[in-house]
This record gives C-alpha cells, sequence and structure tokens, in this order.
C-alpha cells in the first residue's frame, strides 16, 4: 500500500501503464466527480484509464482519497473494459 493506505504497489504500477490520451474535459469530470461525491460518472473506459494515470502520475491521489476504489471499481465493472485495462485484484 501506498504510505496514505489508498493504492497499492500494483495499482500504482497499473495506472501508470495506462493511456493519458482521452479528452480532458471528460477526465476533469471524473476527477470532480470522485473529489465531491466519490463516484464516477458514465464515461468510456479509456476516461476512466486516463484519470487514474493523471491521479497517479501527479500525485494526486490524496485529492479523492478512498474514492481511488470507486475509479477502480468502475473500471472493473465498465462493459467495455477488455482484460488489459482491468486493475490489479486487491488481496486485502
Amino acid at each position: 500500500m501506498t504510505e496514505d493506505g489508498v493504492a497499492t504497489e500494483g495499482e500504482l504500477e497499473w495506472a501508470l501503464a495506462g493511456d493519458s490520451a482521452a479528452p480532458t474535459e471528460l477526465v476533469e469530470e471524473v476527477l470532480t466527480g470522485l473529489r465531491t461525491a466519490g463516484r464516477t460518472p458514465e464515461v468510456d473506459v479509456e476516461v476512466l484509464r486516463a484519470a487514474a494515470f493523471r491521479l497517479v502520475s501527479e500525485d494526486r491521489l490524496d485529492e479523492v482519497g478512498r474514492a481511488w476504489l470507486e475509479l477502480l471499481d468502475a473500471v472493473r465493472a465498465h462493459p467495455d473494459a477488455r482484460l488489459a485495462d482491468l486493475p490489479p485484484a486487491r488481496t486485502d
């Protein structure tokens, strides 16, 4: 786990391996939803992956706290998510 206990090392690696090419306004919509309501809006799986990438690459996980888990669950539950899109399973 990271020092704040939100993300595992595997999740951080997964996020950094993602693509950041989604439209900025959609990524910001996801981040705003996570910060304010702890929920993700319905967006493409690529946007969710880009939001995870941005949070980790810019060291901003503290902005969303435990809502990070909601983001991971949204990727896992997305109907268009491929096996390669899925974050690692948690063992805790």
